[in-house]
């Protein structure tokens, strides 16, 4: 055996099974797609889930990949010893209901003593105690000597997770050498030290677990295997572990050099070169996979990661920001196997750089505080209290200085204090719910106020009333997370790109009425597509964009232009729903005030008080008076004045909302006044046309009516016309006011053709009955009756039952029928079979358990629900055998 690189043993593993027929697929991301059980993939097998159990065709039946992966459990532990890492790879083989046993432990180890030329005598193998099928694989065709074969119970060498596929699995183990032994003479393969390292796992899922306790073993069974790459190449470079494998050395003697330390003269030096040298190959590889540092999730573990290794990069004197040269090393280290690395390059140094800094502004600061808090808890600890830092201080270093709960933790951990971290858990649900309630539908409103809170300008100019084009400048730029100078599309359109205007034509989502939608264009040439606008407590218009060529930068000039048609629609539909709140006051009384309201380019929704459901005449009055207020060509007048002189006017206030002294009011001349923000057009003609589309519930004595004005109407007249002329063409209607005729006339003669099917059916139901008895067989003088029925409903099979019992006192009936998808078990037990111990309620659970299903009911008669159908034959053939069992 050689030594071997680790990105040349990547290649041989991957080429190997490539000429078994293998298709070498690319490492999935680090992001799982479409998979919300995973924060981030941990395993080879992870993103090809769906493949494993059957829900897509997998593009080849053998695959083989090597696959980044991110654990993240033992980040405390990172460092500590030089086992525990965040960041490995993972080779693997797989069979999508293809090769079994056989090959995959043949290949396994023609790929460890052929191509790697591992000696076999350093090599050891464990299989499942009970998996006998494996143990003789190994011994008597792969030629295994049984004295390096183990046997392992459940814990050890079954893989199973759940409900679902599972199996026994085989690992492979190499020796270390004595050397590396406990020297315990029984010292062996599962010992806990470090003589025999598991290099690879081969799992055999052949069965389908129910989660209980229940295994079947499946016709068409996979292979699962994973082997460490850094494991491999600990063995193949006769190194102790993965810091001292060449890809991971190289980036450690980086570090070494930055701060000036050597690795291995200190344990505390060697702790703190482990952990940046570990979380600079996991956070690369994150940002390269789009995962940026933020207060959740993976954003979260990325930023817990950077942190903590800029700490550690302190503890070893190195007081500026680092990290980012360190990527250089891990990008040419790694960048043959992954190319986005490269591709990515200085996107990722940019955005660790940027994290970095953000940490160095108050991390001393922080320091100080936590040591100024750890003096404190020393010197009561001496008069007896206990060393624990309180919630709300640890809540406070997270709040104000960044410092994650896992870094203060650390820290106090290394003084012997505990942290309370139940109080700072409740410090944290605190902040959310005050700050950041829309955090997770992802609505700026809340958390653009911790973005631009701190931002010294003044509030944004709204010119969108008068104007839907303005000339501005940035004021601020955020690339969603972070306040940030500029925002490129090196990496193809950036969406989420926050941006606040000294000056803004675009309206912001406010009062029900959405936000608009359309370009900002730089002086530069970068052009934004804007997709919402919010205003912030400060009076920031924070303008949610997608960049979709260019660099844009705070302090850019640029041109903001609403798209105006959109703009146009949203303002008709507005407009209509002042009108609509006018007529229903009208109609219904003036009970009716607005509960809440929704205005978009194509519809408005109105919810208002009321307690019953608006009459379809009600309705139809509601939109007559609108369009009469339409077609009279109303002026919409729009003034601004004091709070007293537009109630004097008689203004409709929002119920239970409070104004400011001045106020805006919109004036449909002569019928409707109203308080509002919003944008509306000048004359009511510009609606076109007013039309209800529905009326409903939302809560009790809350209506909602949605309607739509302009173009909307237009295409609501468009869709009914070919609807009706799909009807018409389906029904072979020339004239579509003959619809009605000939609707009326087809319902009759279904109703008719019904009336004989139903009548068809029945006398089926009577001749299948009558041959029931034909068949019947005699268990111990009780009478067996048994069949299935296709197309037959529950009550069909009632009656036939009822039949049966009452003819034959001394039976048992099991019938089986289908209708509409639905399999039904009906059993039925005769008095004299009662008197015999048989009761219908127990004999159908017996029988439907056979089909895999369930059911119960009354002595005399139960139903059951039939799950299997594949199995109705054994079912009703195990009815004999059940009954006999039961008779007394």
């Amino acid at each position: 055996m050689e030594w071997t690189g680790l990105n040349e043993l990547r290649e041989k593993y991957l080429s190997f099974f490539e000429s078994k027929g293998h298709l070498r697929l690319d490492s999935f991301p680090l992001v799982p797609n479409n998979d919300n059980s995973l924060l981030l993939i941990n395993s080879g097998m992870a993103p090809m889930k769906k493949w494993f159990l059957g829900q897509e065709e997998p593009p080849r039946h053998r695959v083989t990949t090597c696959q980044k992966c991110i654990r993240t459990p033992d980040i405390e532990r990172v460092g500590i010893t030089a086992r525990h890492g965040t960041f490995f790879e993972m080779l693997g083989n797989f069979s999508f209901q293809d090769y079994f046993k056989r090959e995959a432990t043949a290949w396994a180890w023609e790929f460890l003593t052929k191509v790697l030329e591992i000696p076999a005598e350093l090599l050891y193998v464990s299989v499942y105690e009970d998996d006998d099928e494996a143990y003789d694989i190994w011994t008597k065709e792969v030629g295994i000597d049984p004295s390096h074969m183990v046997r392992f119970g459940k814990e050890d060498n079954f893989w199973e997770h759940g409900s679902g596929p599972c199996g026994p699995c085989s690992e492979i183990y190499f020796d270390r050498g004595p050397e590396h032994g406990c020297g315990k003479p029984d010292c062996k393969v599962g010992c806990d030290c470090d003589r025999y390292m598991e290099v690879w796992n081969l799992v055999f899922s052949q069965f389908d677990s129910d989660g209980k306790g229940t295994y079947t073993r499946l016709e068409r069974p996979n292979i699962d295997t994973g082997m460490g790459l850094e494991r491999l190449a600990c063995v193949m470079q006769g190194v102790g572990n993965l810091f001292e494998v060449d890809t991971v050395h190289n980036i450690l003697n980086h570090v070494e050099r930055i701060t000036g330390k050597t690795y291995g003269r200190d344990h505390a030096t060697d702790v703190s070169i482990r952990v940046i040298t570990d979380h600079i190959r996991s956070t690369v590889f994150m940002v390269s996979d789009g995962i940026l540092p933020s207060n959740e999730g993976r954003g979260y573990v990325l930023r817990r990661l950077l942190r903590r290794a800029a700490r550690h990069g302190r503890m070893l004197g190195v007081t500026r920001p680092f990290l980012a040269e360190l990527c250089d090393t891990v990008i040419r280290e790694n960048g043959g196997a992954y190319p986005e690395l490269v591709e990515h390059a200085d996107y990722i140094k940019k955005s660790i750089s940027a994290e970095e800094e953000r940490f160095s502004r108050t991390i001393d600061q922080g320091l100080n505080i936590l040591s100024n808090l750890i003096d404190n808890i020393e010197k009561a600890a001496a008069e007896g209290k206990r060393r624990v830092l309180a919630g709300i201080d640890a809540f406070k270093l997270n709040d104000t200085f960044g410092f994650p709960l896992d870094l203060t933790k650390e820290i106090a951990a290394e003084n012997g204090i505990e942290v309370d971290e139940d109080s700072f858990r409740t410090e944290m649900q605190k902040q959310r719910e005050k700050a950041r309630k829309d955090r997770l539908s992802r609505d700026i409103s809340g958390w653009t106020a911790d973005l631009f809170g701190a931002l010294d300008a003044s509030a944004t100019e709204f010119l969108g009333y008068g104007t839907l084009e303005a000339e501005a400048k940035i004021v601020a730029l955020s690339d969603g997370d972070e306040l940030t100078d500029a925002v490129s599309t090196d990496d193809g359109a950036k969406e989420g790109v926050l941006v606040v205007l000294d000056r803004t034509p675009f309206y912001a989502e406010s009062g029900g009425q959405v936000a608009d939608t359309g370009v900002i264009a730089t002086a530069g040439g970068a052009h934004l597509a804007v997709t919402a606008c919010k205003k912030t407590p400060k009076g920031y218009y924070v303008h949610t964009c997608t960049l979709l060529d260019g660099v844009v930068q705070a302090g850019d000039k640029v041109i903001a232009s609403v798209e105006r048609d959109r703009r146009h629609a949203i303002m008709r539909n507005h407009t209509g729903a002042h009108l609509l709140q006018k007529a229903l006051r009208e109609v219904l009384g003036a009970h009716v005030h607005q509960a809440g309201s929704y205005e978009d380019d194509e519809r408005v929704r109105f919810d208002f008080t009321h307690f019953n459901a608006v009459t379809p005449q009600e309705l139809a009055e509601v939109e007559r008076i609108v369009n009469a207020k339409i077609f009279e060509a109303l002026p919409v007048h729009i003034k601004v004045m004091p709070l007293k002189e537009a109630k004097e006017l008689g203004a409709m206030a929002l119920f239970g909302e409070k104004y400011g002294d001045i106020v805006r009011v919109v004036d449909v001349e002569g019928f409707s006044t109203e308080f509002c923000g919003g944008t509306h057009v000048s004359n009511t003609a510009e609606l076109g046309c007013f039309k209800i589309l529905s009326e409903s519930s939302v809560a009790a004595g809350i209506r909602r009516i949605e309607g739509t004005t302009g173009y909307g109407v237009l295409r609501l007249l468009d869709e009914k016309s070919d609807m009706l002329n799909q009807t018409a063409g389906a029904l072979k209607v020339s004239n579509i006011h003959d619809l009605p005729a000939r609707a009326a006339a087809l319902t009759a003669e279904l109703r008719s053709v019904q009336k004989e099917l139903d009548d068809l059916k029945q006398r089926q139901t009577a001749m299948k009955a009558s041959g029931l008895f034909e068949d019947a067989k005699d268990v111990d003088g009780i009478k067996i009756f048994t069949m299935y029925l296709t197309g037959t409903a529950t009550d069909a099979l009632r009656k036939l039952c009822d039949n049966a019992r009452d003819k034959a006192p001394a039976s048992v009936t099991a019938v089986i029928g289908e209708a509409e998808g639905k399999t039904t078990l009906a059993v039925a037990v005769g008095k004299e079979a009662q008197a015999r111990g048989l009761a219908a309620g127990k004999l159908v659970k017996e029988i439907a358990a056979v089909a895999g299903g369930n059911g119960g009911g009354k002595p005399d008669f139960a139903m059951a629900g039939i799950k299997d159908t594949s199995r109705i034959d054994d079912a009703l053939n195990a009815v004999p055998g059940i009954v006999k069992a039961a008779l007394v």
